[in-house]
């Protein structure tokens, strides 16, 4: 098949959550399959927009919003996350793993900021795009998602928040030694795209999350990310935290012993 249409068709496909994997080709071959995932449009009818007349959010929104890929609605669930993760406990730290250009790590750092915390607030990233695919990971090969630095990251959270540290290599092999044995973490964000670096990550933080702590995936609800999906998924079973899927395509996974 050639390119051009191939590539139309490969669009069209993935936007309804289908993923081809045999192409029909010019010898004569009619084989043409496609692999079904569990994805389809979502439209809440709901309307209540609180974002809409929240002043401080709305300020950092139109600050941050070139700087992230993250929609407005999963950004106010960020928002207001933080905030009643800092009720629990006001010294826990917070962390985001996969900030890019550090749009929701302007979230994060505002609200922190807006609360009067001291809580220290880890940004880890590669800087070198994504990490740790695995066959478990259908759309992803590794790299994608290159185009930034630390310097970006860095030039916006300095004027917002100073308890910032910014982690950069692969998280946690590469820099979590960074971080205190003994800090306790309410909040973590993680944006990875791929199973492995999602699992990595949870293994890592989980003995240090603090009972009501909160885990959001950002990557949950999208068929280019259905390695997180499935290892979200396989959390369900577990019976020490509750998984929460959120029609804006987050996760929320939350520990309660």
């Amino acid at each position: 098949m050639q390119n051009g249409l191939k590539s139309f068709l490969h669009a069209i496909f993935s936007k309804t959550g289908f993923h081809v994997t045999q192409w029909p080709k010019f010898n004569g071959s009619t084989k043409f399959r496609i692999e079904e995932f569990q994805y389809s449009a979502v439209e809440p009818r709901a309307n209540y927009a609180p974002w809409f007349g929240d002043p401080d959010f709305q300020r950092i929104y139109s600050r941050i919003k070139g700087n992230t890929m993250v929609d407005i609605y999963r950004c106010y669930e960020i928002w207001e996350l933080v905030e009643e993760v800092n009720k629990l406990d006001k010294t826990a730290s917070l962390i985001e793993i996969g900030v890019w250009r550090g749009g929701t790590s302007g979230i994060i750092a505002t609200k922190l900021s807006m609360l009067n915390s001291r809580s220290p607030f880890y940004v880890a990233d590669t800087f070198t795009g994504v990490a740790k695919t695995s066959d478990k990971d259908k759309f992803y090969t590794g790299g994608e998602h290159a185009d930034t630095n630390l310097e970006i990251v860095d030039s916006l959270l300095k004027s917002i928040y100073d308890k910032y540290k910014i982690l950069q290599g692969i998280f946690p092999e590469d820099t979590a030694h960074l971080i205190p044995a003994s800090e306790k973490f309410g909040f973590c964000h993680i944006d990875v795209d791929v199973y492995e670096s999602a699992k990595g990550i949870v293994d890592w933080i989980w003995d240090k999350l603090i009972p009501g702590g909160v885990i959001v995936f950002d990557d949950y609800g999208f068929h280019t990310c259905n390695g997180v999906t499935r290892y979200v998924n396989e959390q369900k079973e577990l019976a020490d935290r509750t998984v929460i899927h959120n029609l804006n395509g987050h996760a929320i996974m939350i520990k309660i012993k």
